[in-house]
């Protein structure tokens, strides 16, 4: 056998991805090649070796590759022969504010098709272009059991014609007060989405939605620009995870006896890492114990997105849900950081 062919060589996309990476470390990347490269190990089902690669990284090359991951997996180039240009399609999102007291079942539905004539009106589209929209508005813990492949295969199914499928089949209640609006725009010349709407605009999206949706809060001053659907599931897939690390710290803590609970000393870790993509975990400790035995319990890491975020916010979160179970001996440590 030739020794060359045992040689490890790295798929081509793996080393498009890592050629890009270098490329823009140098200041000559290509955003749509990127794209192009990002959108493809979607395809094959690889959004976990790109989050690997994202939490490796610098925290700019990360806030940069985080970007164009977003929108890789939230828009795609249309298939029309018919077209003397390229064409588009964007999937989404507005983030919403619920009613405080929700009643269960959920409905959160609304009027597709009213929807859409009221998003072509104040989003200001292109003639042309086409907006379809979810029929129900989707929670975070709905969002979470999705992946940006699984969007990122939505609104390639639209982009090419076939017909528009439902994003989630069940809704599951809320973790945090907030829904999203998901909607498509087909037929677009590029994948940008609005920076900011008027307040005419907003006012207008608001009344519609909430005549639509009794269970939305009427807060038109913080509806903000619809962004990519990519960053709703970031932000869902954030509330989720720390919500659930909670639940399982606290369940942990109140299953201590006593004594011991009273005593125990709840660690809140954040790994500094690149400010962008980074596990975040607790561990108990029982201060009576001896200093080398180490912790009673560590949790398993959750992994959350914290780009535009401070660093604190995942402790602070942390923190406010174990006050509330009644837990108040823990400390923050954000690993790594040298003024901690």
């Amino acid at each position: 056998m030739n020794a060359m062919s045992s040689w490890y060589r790295p798929d081509p996309l793996t080393r498009d991805l890592i050629h890009l990476i270098n490329a823009r470390r140098h200041e000559h990347g290509d955003p749509s090649l990127a794209i192009e490269v990002l959108q493809a190990l979607l395809d094959q089902d690889r959004e976990h070796e790109v989050l690997t690669v994202l939490a490796a990284l610098d925290e700019s090359m990360a806030e940069w590759l985080f970007d164009l991951l977003a929108e890789a997996a939230s828009s795609c180039l249309m298939e029309d022969e018919s077209e003397d240009s390229e064409m588009y399609g964007i999937l989404a999102s507005f983030e919403l504010s619920l009613q405080a007291n929700l009643e269960y079942p959920l409905k959160l539905k609304i009027d597709p098709v009213e929807t859409a004539d009221l998003l072509r009106k104040h989003l200001h589209v292109p003639p042309g272009a086409v907006i379809t929209v979810e029929p129900r508005l989707l929670t975070d813990s709905t969002l979470e059991f999705l992946s940006l492949q699984k969007i990122h295969d939505h609104i390639s199914n639209l982009a090419e014609g076939q017909p528009r499928q439902t994003i989630a089949a069940r809704l599951h209640p809320p973790v945090e007060a907030t829904a999203f609006l998901f909607f498509e725009i087909l037929g677009v010349p590029d994948t940008t989405l609005p920076e900011a709407l008027s307040e005419d605009d907003c006012q207008a999206i608001m009344d519609h939605l909430v005549s639509q949706c009794p269970e939305v809060a009427k807060a038109p001053q913080l509806l903000e620009a619809p962004n990519y659907a990519a960053y709703a599931l970031y932000d869902a897939q954030n509330a989720v995870r720390l919500h659930r690390l909670a639940d399982e710290t606290a369940a942990v803590w109140h299953d201590l006896e006593g004594p011991v609970r009273s005593r125990t000393v709840v660690h809140l870790h954040t790994q500094c890492g690149n400010g962008v993509y980074m596990p975040v975990w607790t561990d108990l400790f029982d201060p009576d114990l001896p200093e080398d035995h180490g912790p009673i319990w560590t949790s398993p890491d959750v992994w959350v997105f914290t780009a535009d975020l401070p660093i604190e916010w995942p402790g602070e979160l942390l923190t406010n849900r174990l006050l509330a179970e009644g837990c108040t001996r823990f400390e923050n440590h954000i690993v790594e950081a040298t003024d901690n």
